[in-house]
């Protein structure tokens, strides 16, 4: 009668385990940044955020991106909210209509959102679309945007008049 031992050291396993872990990790922590920096809220004065887009957006991006302005939104309780679409180029039906959605949620929650740097792709979709934009600001440059709000808060802090 034989006897056979088998050890196995799996120390090397649990460190290479341990190391995959760490890394794994540190790209959740790098691609959570990349988010924030991808789509970044700027609060340009009291109650104007802006949220430069840039790239590509997809459904997914776009729900994201809803998350984040909303819950901006409320934490600031900004009056506007205006996304600048100047660096995206093209989207597709669903997120066109995604972004028109999170224009109406921000409407919901008492903002008013606006739309800026439309490229003509964009627009041809929205039309194909045939989403009505007649109730939402829509400016060619941000600095129309901008002077949009500055107009309309100084509106809304003058007396009325004593007719």
């Amino acid at each position: 009668m034989r006897l056979v031992g088998v050890t196995i050291d799996v120390s090397d396993a649990t460190r290479a385990e341990n190391e995959l872990r760490g890394k794994v990790e540190l790209i959740e922590r790098q691609q959570e940044v990349i988010r924030v920096l991808a789509t970044p809220i700027i609060e340009v004065w009291d109650g104007v955020l802006t949220m430069p887009i840039v790239g590509l957006i997809d459904t997914a991006r776009t729900a994201e991106i809803m998350d984040s302005l909303l819950q901006a939104v409320t934490q600031t309780r900004a009056r506007y909210a205006i996304l600048d679409l100047t660096g995206v180029e093209v989207v597709d039906t669903g997120t066109a209509s995604h972004l028109i959605k999170m224009i109406q949620a921000i409407r919901l929650l008492g903002a008013e959102g606006i739309l800026t740097g439309i490229h003509p792709s964009i627009a041809q979709t929205v039309v194909a679309l045939g989403v009505d934009l007649s109730q939402v600001a829509v400016f060619a440059k941000l600095r129309d945007a901008l002077k949009h709000c500055l107009r309309a808060a100084r509106a809304s802090t003058r007396p009325a008049s004593a007719g």
